[in-house]
């Protein structure tokens, strides 16, 4: 496929409902995103970050940079659930 010799995308993650426990969650997610990249060698931005009023993310942007990153990434979307067990 032509699209997975694309060099760079956007990732965007967004915190849903779920208050600062989602919010927390975008923040980690986020962060790994950013370390995966980090760990294949590719650059990366951070964009935006729009930060929540408890140490978390309600929405960040990052921009990655580098050989294979839309083939690797190109699956990564959706919707992902946290649920707090007691």
């Amino acid at each position: 496929d032509e699209a997975d010799s694309v060099p760079a995308v956007i990732l965007e993650v967004r915190a849903g409902a779920g208050g600062d426990e989602a919010s927390i969650f975008a923040m980690d997610l986020f962060k790994m995103y950013e370390k995966y990249a980090l760990l294949n060698g590719w650059r990366t931005e951070v964009v935006a970050v729009n930060l929540s009023e408890h140490k978390g993310y309600k929405e960040a942007t990052l921009s990655i940079t580098g050989g294979d990153v839309y083939l690797r990434l190109k699956y990564e979307s959706g919707v992902h659930r946290v649920q707090r067990v007691p």
